[in-house]
């Protein structure tokens, strides 16, 4: 990703971490290390209400082999939708979880509406449009335990159309279990790209604690784990600093995410 306007990049403990992420437009520093950092490309100015698409981008085809022995789910070409703003669907009151179905098993998540309340809005507006059904897991770093999804290209170029507020309280901490928001290195440039930490490599991200964390694992981290210890495609490209060799070498979907809400009000 490198020097491409949308790679996502984060300051590590002594060096700069490259990190794709799920936004919706950003910029990336290839000369950094490893890093989650999303992208985002913005729309040309609201238009609408809330919610109101504008457009549309089309994702890339991935690996003809897919993880775990699972199948390219349908509709994984299919056009993704573009929005202006996310339309307001999370109620004071009420708690939500998101159950990510993947190629290799079900991961569920804890939202955190309380402390992150536009940042889970934007989520789960998001998955109740269908928006994350058929991408694909773009990026895995070991090197700060995590997995990145969230861009509907499939590649860490691209978001909803829209960026999102920070949310962070200060002194953030990036263990295990951690469901963050990636960003393009720029304050408020979070969109739809999203990392997940499966080990304690994610305390390196501590030292620039600029991740708005939104959610927290509650099943199913032994299949973020099982997915981040799967091959990529570039090894030699990825220490030199190149994310785009961090794809998987084999495609790993999120087949799909459905929002439970309870005390909806």
């Amino acid at each position: 990703m490198g020097t491409i306007a949308v790679a996502l990049v984060l300051a590590l403990v002594g060096s700069v971490l490259i990190f794709t992420t799920f936004v919706g437009g950003g910029e990336g520093d290839p000369s950094a290390t490893p890093t989650p950092n999303p992208t985002t490309s913005p729309s040309a100015g609201p238009s609408g209400d809330p919610g109101t698409k504008t457009g549309t981008v089309r994702p890339e085809p991935g690996p003809e082999e897919v993880a775990c022995g699972a199948e390219v789910p349908q509709g994984a070409l299919r056009p993704k939708p573009q929005f202006n703003a996310p339309a307001q669907v999370i109620q004071d009151g009420s708690a939500y979880t998101a159950t990510f179905e993947t190629s290799c098993g079900d991961i569920v998540v804890e939202l955190l509406a309380d402390t992150a309340p536009e940042t889970v809005n934007s989520f789960v507006f998001l998955a109740q449009e269908g928006y994350f059904d058929g991408t694909r897991i773009h990026r895995l770093d070991t090197s700060i335990d995590v997995i990145q999804g969230g861009d509907p290209v499939g590649e860490g170029t691209s978001g909803p159309g829209y960026t999102v507020p920070d949310e962070l309280a200060g002194g953030e901490t990036y263990g295990p279990g951690v469901f963050a928001m990636a960003n393009s290195g720029s304050p408020n440039s979070g969109g739809s790209q999203f990392f997940l930490i499966t080990g304690n490599n994610g305390h390196r991200l501590d030292a620039n604690p600029a991740y708005t964390i939104f959610g927290t694992v509650i099943e199913g981290l032994t299949v973020a784990r099982e997915i981040q210890a799967l091959p990529i495609q570039d090894p030699d490209a990825a220490a030199a600093g190149d994310i785009s060799g961090q794809q998987p070498a084999q495609a790993v979907y999120i087949e799909k995410v459905t929002i439970e809400v309870s005390g909806e009000q």
